[in-house]
């Protein structure tokens, strides 16, 4: 599977991938893969082409891009660049009340063209997560490593919703998302607490994924797992949401869930 990290932010997150054999990485930045710009507009006519064999093979992969630097006026163009590839670009929406106007405005243009491209098809999927929210969620670190707990949150996420899809469950089924719903975001919650935290607030959802993963010794001993799991997905059945999902077993001690909401309605900027 292809990892692709364009800007400092998404470079920051692919690079935790090259610890597994299964991803190849690509990280691309300002004189990294991409020559220096002195402007987003000049970023949006680079040409980009990959040369590695494993670009080229790849069939799927993840994109991770923060809209608000100028280098990410580079990601149609990367996308061009690897259009062979069923793309997800997971996008890092910043914390506006610490922007320049300039960058509000890069993030507004990067975030409305990302919806309309998912919308249309042109990229398989656009996941949205608010690095506001998960700063509330995980904590920072110091000023040298400030997104070092964020970046590793949302790399776990990806990592272990990704397994998930490609092994199988030992109950149930996700179902695959309708055609026009490539809009979407992730949350995470404990089955104990049945408080899930949505990694941005996406409004208007239409379908709902739960990917659980349920101690192993739960699984062999607990009869009530199946109900608890049930009426977690309940809730947003009688919201209207075509819902569904699967138990995957975990040697971790404690048992939680990925849930992920998919939407075609275009996300307004707060």
């Amino acid at each position: 599977m292809l990892i692709v990290g364009l800007g400092t932010a998404g470079c920051n997150i692919a690079e935790l991938f090259k610890q597994h054999k299964q991803y190849h990485v690509e990280l691309l930045d300002e004189d990294k893969g991409i020559k220096k710009k002195d402007t987003v507009e000049d970023y949006d006519s680079v040409e980009y082409k990959p040369r590695k064999k494993a670009i080229k093979s790849a069939s799927e992969g993840f994109l991770f891009v923060c809209g608000s630097g100028k280098v990410s006026g580079a990601t149609l163009r990367i996308l061009e660049g690897i259009s062979h590839v069923k793309m997800t670009v997971i996008y890092i929406a910043p914390d506006l009340e610490y922007l320049s106007e300039t960058e509000k405005k890069r993030h507004k243009v990067h975030f409305n063209i990302l919806q309309q491209y998912a919308r249309s098809g042109m990229i398989h999927e656009l996941m949205i997560i608010d690095n506001k929210i998960l700063l509330e969620l995980c904590g920072s670190g110091t000023v040298y490593n400030y997104y070092e707990k964020v970046n590793y949150f949302i790399y776990s996420s990806i990592h272990t919703l990704n397994y998930c899809e490609n092994v199988k469950p030992e109950f149930g089924k996700i179902h695959a998302p309708k055609g026009h719903s490539r809009i979407s975001t992730v949350g995470r919650g404990l089955m104990e607490e049945k408080d899930e935290k949505l990694f941005y607030l996406l409004d208007n959802i239409t379908e709902t994924r739960y990917i659980i993963n349920i101690n192993h010794d739960e699984l062999v001993n607990d009869v009530q797992v199946l109900p608890n799991v049930q009426g977690v997905v309940r809730e947003n059945k009688e919201l209207g949401r075509e819902s569904s999902f699967a138990i995957w077993s975990t040697e971790e001690q404690e048992s939680y869930y990925y849930i992920k909401h998919y939407t075609h309605f275009i996300q307004e900027i707060s």
